[in-house]
């Protein structure tokens, strides 16, 4: 028989020594209810490991995340504006993978993201969210922060995303400022409809993309990009949650996202 969680609004129930601390706040709550919940990350929930580089799990399925790249020891902690994030100390091949197979046909993303000024200021650009194959070939643009200068000024200054590793399919949204943005991305494999969407889950910026997408079973998506040595640069990332369906596909799984949206702005403290 399927088990319960409840949730008690300020009671801290007691546990045995050496217990792991159940550590859920509103967004993980709304995002529980959700059917397609695949994945939750929380750099709140990670911990420094013993050498450098942090250790954690995801917090839907308990499996463990997987650090990447030939400097997984330069991952850290942060605290930025009051919530916890996850960047890298200094510069290094380095990024913090999902499990096997967390990359699925049909997908929604949503993720609290602090895109550094330094960034900004240097016209970096910044991989938030990258998919590789099972192999560790890049394969998909998850979520991008791309403030390189280029001839094309459309796409500079913007946060992009796509089912592709090329930037050419990229769809793209204006970058608000702030300490925190919440992002979510969105993609339909039926109708091919990538979707993004920066601070609220109402207007989209969509883009139709040239293929279905077919990930290979042991695909996974990772937060950084381990083959670059700059990664996250000075950029870091807080919360993440994976649906393994498009949440745009119908009027429920809107609402939801809706909602979700609505509670992270409030946890970090997003106008």
């Amino acid at each position: 028989m399927a088990g319960q969680m409840i949730v008690l609004p300020g009671v801290t129930a007691a546990a045995g020594a050496g217990a792991p601390r159940v550590n859920m706040n509103t967004p993980d709550t709304i995002a529980a209810k959700i059917g397609s919940l695949k994945h939750a990350v929380s750099a709140r929930s990670l911990s420094l490991a013993a050498g450098g580089g942090v250790s954690g799990r995801c917090r839907a399925t308990g499996q463990p995340l997987v650090p990447k790249g030939t400097s997984a020891n330069t991952l850290a902690l942060y605290e930025i504006a009051g919530r916890t994030a996850m960047g890298i100390n200094g510069s290094g091949r380095a990024a913090l993978a999902l499990p096997a197979g967390s990359i699925t046909p049909s997908f929604t993303t949503v993720s609290a993201i602090n895109i550094n000024s330094a960034d900004v200021a240097g016209n970096y650009s910044v991989n938030f969210l990258s998919g590789f194959d099972g192999a560790d070939a890049y394969a998909n643009l998850m979520l991008r922060y791309d403030g390189v200068a280029t001839s094309n000024t459309a796409i500079a200054d913007k946060l992009r995303a796509s089912t592709s590793a090329s930037s050419a399919s990229a769809v793209p949204a204006a970058r608000p400022a702030g300490d925190w943005v919440i992002v979510i991305t969105d993609y339909n494999n039926q109708s091919r409809v990538m979707s993004i969407a920066v601070n609220q889950a109402v207007t989209f910026s969509t883009g139709v993309m040239a293929a279905a997408l077919v990930p290979a079973a042991e695909s996974y998506l990772e937060i950084g990009y381990h083959p670059d040595p700059s990664s996250l640069r000075a950029s870091k990332v807080g919360d993440l949650y994976t649906f393994n369906d498009s949440l745009l596909r119908n009027e429920l799984g809107k609402s939801q996202l809706v909602e979700l949206v609505a509670a992270l702005k409030t946890y970090y403290s997003i106008a």
